[in-house]
């Protein structure tokens, strides 16, 4: 399953790249209780400089209201890794996701841009793909978590929109 998502924000494309999406102030707020309010947030790894290719590792565990059918795949928690490249001269981000739980079934990746749209503005485009490789529940578990991933990026949109104004950016 594919899927893509779009949001512009009210900064230009460097300062979301560099200030927003790499700032650890950000990403503690996003990730706590501000924002997406997640059980636990740890950034791993966060290799490169401004401008330059970057990588950065992410470790975390989402609350989350999961169907029975999924409950009964991996319990009550799960935690994830998400792995990032930032291509500079491209600049692109791509990600692959790790779960703590059937991760020889569960494939979740994506990239993301940001194009700009005019002074200090600009869209981040992000597209999605899951794929559930589970006999007879592979297609609602990926329905799953297209609607937690749609939920959530919405929710980084309303936290980013208001990081941006507080910030000045």
């Amino acid at each position: 399953m594919k899927f893509s998502i779009a949001h512009q924000f009210d900064t230009d494309a460097e300062s979301y790249w560099e200030k927003v999406f790499f700032d650890r102030e950000y990403n503690n707020r996003l990730y706590g209780k501000e924002g997406l309010d997640f059980k636990a947030f740890e950034i791993v790894a966060l290799e490169g400089n401004p401008g330059e290719n970057r990588v950065r590792k992410l470790r975390t565990e989402p609350r989350s209201d999961a169907p029975m059918v999924v409950k009964k795949l991996i319990g009550d928690s799960l935690t994830y890794t998400e792995d990032g490249n930032y291509d500079a001269a491209k600049k692109l981000w791509t990600y692959r996701i790790t779960t703590s739980k059937l991760a020889d079934k569960i494939n979740i990746g994506g990239k993301f841009w940001v194009e700009p749209k005019g002074p200090k503005k600009c869209e981040r485009v992000s597209e999605i793909e899951v794929k559930v490789d589970i006999a007879l529940v592979g297609g609602l578990i990926e329905k799953f978590i297209e609607k937690t991933t749609r939920e959530s990026y919405e929710k980084t949109f309303q936290f980013t929109k208001k990081f941006i104004a507080e910030k000045g950016l």
